[in-house]
C-alpha cells in the first residue's frame, strides 16, 4: 500500500528531498488551512479580479486561488529545499466553489519520477487533491517539479506507468496463463498512463514487442491517469475490473476485442502489481 505521511516544515531551510529519495506511491497529508475574509479580499485586490462573485459576504473564492493555497501547503510538507529547482508543469481542474469560512487541507500523491537524460537531475510529478472538511474534493491536479538528483543512477522501472522499461518488466512477469489466454491472438495491447504509452505486440500468445507505438497502431488501448495506476498496484487485490466498471480505466480502439481479452489483462495487472 501507498505510504501515508504527514510532515512538517523543519526542513525547509535545508536542501529537502533529492530526486533519489521519492517514491511513486507515497502519500502526504498537510495540516488544515481555514479560509478567511482577508484571504478573499487580498486576492480580489492581488488578481484585479473584482467579479461580484466574489464580493459580499457569500463570495465564492476566484479558482486560482485554491491552487495558491494547494502550492503554500506543499511547501509546508517540508519536502522541498533547496533541491528543488522550479515548476515545470501543471494541469489542475475545478471541481467545487471555495468560500470563506471553508477549511482545507491538501493530499499529496508522487506518481511518477523521472530522470532527466544528464542524470544530475530528475522530474518528480504529484498529483495534488485540495480536500475539504466534508472529505470531498474541491480542487486537484498535477505539478511536475525539477529535482537535484544525488548522483546519476538507473530508475526504478516498477512504477514508471506507460515507460517502454516499465513494458519490458511488465512481459518478464506475465504468468504462464498469459500465452494460453491468447494462444490463437494477433494484435496489439497499449496501456496508456497519463501521457505515457507503450504497446505490446502480440502474436499467438507471445509478446514479440515492446515499443511505444505498433506500426498500425494498437487493436484497443486501455487508458487512465498515474494516479490510478498507482492505486491500482499497490491496491490490496487486482481491482481492475471495479476500476473499469466505475469508469477509473478507458478504453479506444475495438471494443470488441478488448472484452475478449478480459483474463488476458487481469494477467497484465497481476504482472503490474507483481512488479510494483
Amino acid at each position: 500500500m501507498p505510504t501515508e505521511q504527514v510532515l512538517r516544515p523543519d526542513t525547509r531551510t535545508g536542501p529537502g528531498r533529492r530526486f533519489e529519495e521519492f517514491t511513486v506511491g507515497e502519500r502526504f497529508t498537510s495540516a488544515p488551512r481555514t479560509v478567511t475574509a482577508t484571504d478573499l479580499a487580498e486576492f480580489t485586490r492581488l488578481s484585479g479580479d473584482d467579479h461580484p462573485l466574489h464580493t459580499g459576504p457569500d463570495g465564492i473564492l476566484q479558482g486560482p486561488f485554491g491552487l495558491a493555497v494547494a502550492m503554500g501547503l506543499l511547501q509546508s510538507l517540508g519536502l522541498h529545499g533547496s533541491a528543488i529547482r522550479g515548476l515545470l508543469d501543471t494541469h489542475w481542474s475545478y471541481r467545487l466553489p471555495l468560500r470563506v469560512g471553508d477549511t482545507v487541507h491538501l493530499e499529496m500523491t508522487v506518481v511518477r519520477c523521472r530522470r532527466t537524460r544528464k542524470g544530475d537531475r530528475g522530474v518528480v510529478t504529484r498529483h495534488m487533491r485540495l480536500v475539504d472538511e466534508q472529505g470531498r474534493t474541491v480542487q486537484e491536479g498535477t505539478t511536475a517539479a525539477l529535482v537535484d538528483a544525488a548522483g546519476p543512477g538507473p530508475d526504478p522501472v516498477g512504477r514508471a506507468f506507460g515507460t517502454v522499461a516499465w513494458g519490458e518488466a511488465l512481459v518478464a512477469g506475465l504468468a504462464p496463463e498469459f500465452a494460453e489466454s491468447l494462444a490463437t491472438w494477433d494484435g496489439a495491447v497499449g496501456l496508456r498512463a497519463g501521457e505515457h504509452e507503450v504497446c505490446l505486440r502480440v502474436y499467438r500468445g507471445k509478446v514479440i514487442e515492446v515499443a511505444s507505438r505498433a506500426a498500425l497502431g494498437p487493436t484497443f488501448t486501455v487508458e487512465t491517469d498515474e494516479l490510478t495506476w498507482t492505486e491500482l498496484v499497490t491496491a490490496p487485490a487486482n481491482e481492475f475490473t471495479r476500476f473499469a466498471m466505475s469508469g477509473r480505466f478507458g478504453m479506444r480502439g475495438n471494443g470488441y476485442e478488448y472484452l475478449r481479452l478480459t483474463r488476458a489483462l487481469h494477467l497484465i495487472v497481476d504482472a503490474a502489481r507483481g512488479i510494483a
